[in-house]
């Protein structure tokens, strides 16, 4: 209920439809969460959000919790033709055992790119990437990798297997090995 509650509250601060929202977090396991803060907290954060470097950095800050430092990482990569962006950040720094655990990840990109074949290139790269992971051996209940495409580069879908589909995986790969690097 806290949750969709939570999306609610992000969806009118956005103007976008709850649907749309895709809620996570990290916290105390079992410490029962009101919903008064997210109340204050969403439309203040929703008012502070920019399409810059500098609001992609406010966003990786905002997520760290334990973490000594935010990580982000973004790369260029060319699809028929068109350049496309991929950015990422993260959050993570204990409780990290195979299996991802407390990871919070979440990678745009503005690739045209079909949700199935988001789909299978995550699922190509995750389990040699993020999966693989030890910090301190614990596990937790929550992880996250979210993989979002907005397709304002211009480019043809590409299919699995095709040339454009290596190239997307590769640059996914990429964003993947550096931010487990990071964490």
């Amino acid at each position: 209920a806290l949750a969709t509650q939570c999306c609610e509250l992000t969806a009118q601060a956005l103007g976008i439809d709850a649907a749309d929202v895709l809620p996570a977090s990290t916290g105390v396991i079992g410490q029962p969460m009101v919903i008064d803060p997210f109340e204050r907290g969403i439309p203040e954060a929703a008012a502070q959000l920019e399409t810059t470097a500098h609001g992609s950095n406010q966003a990786a800050k905002a997520i760290m919790t334990t973490d000594t430092y935010e990580k982000e990482y973004a790369i260029e990569f060319t699809l028929g033709g068109k350049t496309c962006r991929m950015g990422a950040i993260g959050k993570g720094s204990g409780m990290i055992a195979p299996n991802m655990a407390t990871m919070l990840l979440f990678i745009t990109n503005d690739a045209n790119v079909e949700p199935a074949v988001l789909q299978a290139a995550l699922s190509t790269v995750v389990p040699a990437t993020f999966t693989q992971i030890s910090v301190d051996g614990d596990t937790s209940t929550n992880d996250t990798v979210l993989l979002l495409a907005n397709g304002l580069a211009g480019n043809a879908a590409p299919a699995p297997g095709s040339a454009d589909y290596d190239t997307f995986v590769a640059a996914l790969t990429a964003v993947a090995e550096h931010l487990c690097r990071e964490l």
